[in-house]
This record gives structure tokens, sequence and C-alpha cells, in this order.
């Protein structure tokens, strides 16, 4: 009868465990992810790179098209040197639309810009790299180069 107990807390034990990965698994939900609108994302993801707010940002992409560590990562490298005049835009290019930031560092131009897709009803943002260069056309002048998404 002991051993019936011992089999029975091994199960409970395992179905725990496979629940727990689950749950880890699903907790970035589709309704956690990016925004209702593009403007909102626009706003969101202003609001979390001017806060350097890495999990707030890494929020904002579609699932698995950035790792974990994505947004900080880029984060680090963005505000790694003084950087001015930092904005981020919505900009429509060859029919798709794009999140933009662009800032200055001493005397370079910095630009990033993350394809905005819907998924599940909601705006996200790739970090698939564009296949236009969304920052060489849409600039007006100067050269353009600098931190890439």
């Amino acid at each position: 009868m002991s051993w019936l107990w011992v089999v029975c807390a091994l199960v409970a034990l395992w179905l725990t465990v496979i629940c727990f990965f689950i749950y880890e698994g699903s907790s970035a939900a589709p309704a956690d992810r990016g925004a209702r609108s593009v403007g909102a994302l626009e706003t969101a993801a202003t609001a979390a790179v001017r806060a350097r707010d890495a999990a707030a940002f890494q929020r904002l992409f579609e699932p698995g098209s950035v790792g974990p560590r994505y947004a900080s990562q880029y984060l680090a490298r963005l505000f790694a040197r003084p950087i001015t005049g930092l904005r981020l835009t919505t900009e429509p290019y060859q029919d798709l639309r794009y999140l933009v930031l662009r800032g200055e560092q001493g005397n370079r131009t910095v630009c990033s810009a993350w394809t905005i897709q819907r998924y599940d009803a909601r705006s996200v943002l790739s970090a698939v790299p564009p296949l236009a260069d969304v920052c060489g056309a849409t600039a007006s002048a100067g050269d353009v180069r600098g931190v890439t998404a």
C-alpha cells in the first residue's frame, strides 16, 4: 500500500513540473506582446527606450523573433556612448511599416529599423532585418551607419 502512495506522489510531482514548464512557456501570451495599435506600439517603444527598460522593450517583439536578451543587449550597445536627438517614429516604406530609431552619437547618425507586423490582432516588432535599407532610403542626408537591429 505504501508503494501506491509513492507512485501517486511521483505522478503528481511529474504533472506539477510539466504544468510549470507549460506555464513558463506561455507566460509571454500574445496579449502581453506588442500593442493594440501602431501608434500605441510607437509610444510604448519610445517610453521603453528612453527609460532604458529592456523588459518593456523586449515585450514589443514578436515571440520567437528575438532571443531572451535581445533588448538588453541592444540597449546596452545603443547607450554605450552618449546619444542625442533620440527619436522613434513609424514610417511606411515599400508597402511595409517600420519603427525607426534615430539619434546622433558624436559626428555619426545612429539608425535602426524594425518591421511592424500583426500578431494575434496586435502590432509587434520583428527583429528580422528588413530587406530594404529603410535607414538609408528615408534619411535626409549624411552618412547613415550605426547600431543595427
